[in-house]
């Protein structure tokens, strides 16, 4: 049986960034990223709203706020150096009534405690002179939020990664995983002629997006008893009229979003200066890959914006993509959950550490979320010589 010292399963954003950064981190290890598709991204990463997020919206302290706060900061760095087509535009999180305010004040404070840089209150007559097509009382404007080419950003990350020796390798999907007798893990896989082989490994990172709790319970962990159980919730977009996508030129997220409930849909620009509604949630009704936008929900959303968006009317609003998101919140009414990023010691797994439920914000936190996997292996892989190369 082959042998290499890390495996990462899974090539989105997460996994692509973990490939370049360990890869960066140990020139002397081998590096072997499997994927069951024919290429990156064609999961998750493929289907985002490609907004690189402030980090306001997420508890202190939770993984999500200190990874996205400097997330931000790497990603935009990393574009820059690399030439990743990307736009600072600003965010602004809105506020339309007096229960909005009141939200927009602990955001706001939110914000500072996350270390968000400049994020600042600005009245309506400040709102105005910035956009004015936008109907509301007062917003949060983060100047730090901005978009990004995220497939050229993926193709970096994978070229980057191939050149400091790490080996990617698609139309290759996990079949099952056990420890090995004498420490590390033994990963079987499927080629796409429908051959089955085996590779070892001292190190193996989980970052199989919508998959993931499918690997950890290979692994023999209890995904259920654990909180591991990944809900795929699905996220519709609705693209508005091309001459009206211009009264626009900001990211605008309402302070309530519409995630599973809330008072409204972000409004999304792109690099070509598109306008786009969404995502909405809710959680899908079966484990199959239904990526279909209804032609009918195009009411609602006009519904939800109309408020805040004024110049709109309900034909400006055409079907556009919708994503799967691995969601650990459940459908019964959970708390929301934050990234679940675990390296196994205790449960006597030394060696593999899971991603699961990296959804939003998943493409800013994607550099930082790398480095974080390799300060957690660095106790098995930095200190000791294992077998693969050399």
């Amino acid at each position: 049986m082959d042998q290499v010292d890390i495996v990462i399963i899974g090539a989105g954003i997460v996994g692509l960034a973990a490939a370049y950064e360990l890869a960066l981190r140990w020139p002397d290890k081998s590096i072997l990223l499997l994927e069951q598709a024919a290429a990156f991204g064609r999961g998750l990463s493929g289907r985002t709203s490609e907004v690189i997020h402030s980090g306001a919206y997420y508890p202190p302290g939770s993984l999500k706020a200190r990874l996205c706060v400097s997330g931000n900061k790497l990603l935009y760095e990393f574009c820059r150096r690399e030439q990743v087509p990307h736009r600072r535009l600003g965010k602004l999180i809105i506020a339309r009534d007096d229960d909005d305010l009141k939200k927009l004040e602990s955001l706001l404070a939110q914000a500072a405690a996350n270390g968000v840089p400049e994020a600042g209150l600005i009245n309506v007559s400040q709102l105005v002179a910035l956009e004015p097509g936008i109907n509301a009382r007062a917003a949060i404007l983060c100047p730090s939020s901005g978009i990004v080419d995220s497939h050229r950003l993926m193709a970096m990350l994978a070229y980057r990664a191939e050149a400091c020796g790490a080996m990617l390798v698609y139309r290759h999907e996990v079949t099952g995983l056990q420890q090995a007798p004498n420490g590390g893990f033994q990963v079987t896989f499927q080629d796409a002629a429908g051959t089955e082989e085996s590779i070892g490994c001292q190190c193996l990172i989980n970052a199989a997006g919508l998959g993931a709790d499918r690997i950890a319970a290979m692994a023999g962990i209890d995904i259920d008893e654990t909180g591991y159980r990944i809900y795929r919730c699905k996220g519709e977009y609705f693209a508005v009229n091309n001459r009206k996508a211009k009264l626009v030129t900001r990211l605008v997220f309402p302070v309530s979003i519409r995630e599973l409930k809330g008072s409204g849909i972000p409004v999304i620009k792109d690099l070509q200066g598109r306008m786009r509604l969404g995502p909405d949630a809710h959680y899908a009704s079966s484990a199959s890959a239904d990526y279909t936008v209804q032609p009918a929900n195009a009411r609602l959303f006009f519904q939800l914006v109309q408020g805040y968006l004024p110049f709109l009317q309900p034909d400006d609003l055409q079907p556009d993509l919708a994503a799967l998101r691995p969601r650990l919140q459940t459908p019964c009414g959970s708390p929301p959950r934050d990234f679940l990023v675990k390296h196994e010691v205790d449960r006597g797994l030394t060696g593999l550490v899971n991603l699961i439920g990296i959804e939003s914000p998943g493409i800013t936190c994607c550099l930082s979320l790398a480095q974080y996997v390799g300060d957690l292996l660095e106790p098995v892989a930095g200190k000791c010589h294992l077998p693969g190369r050399g």
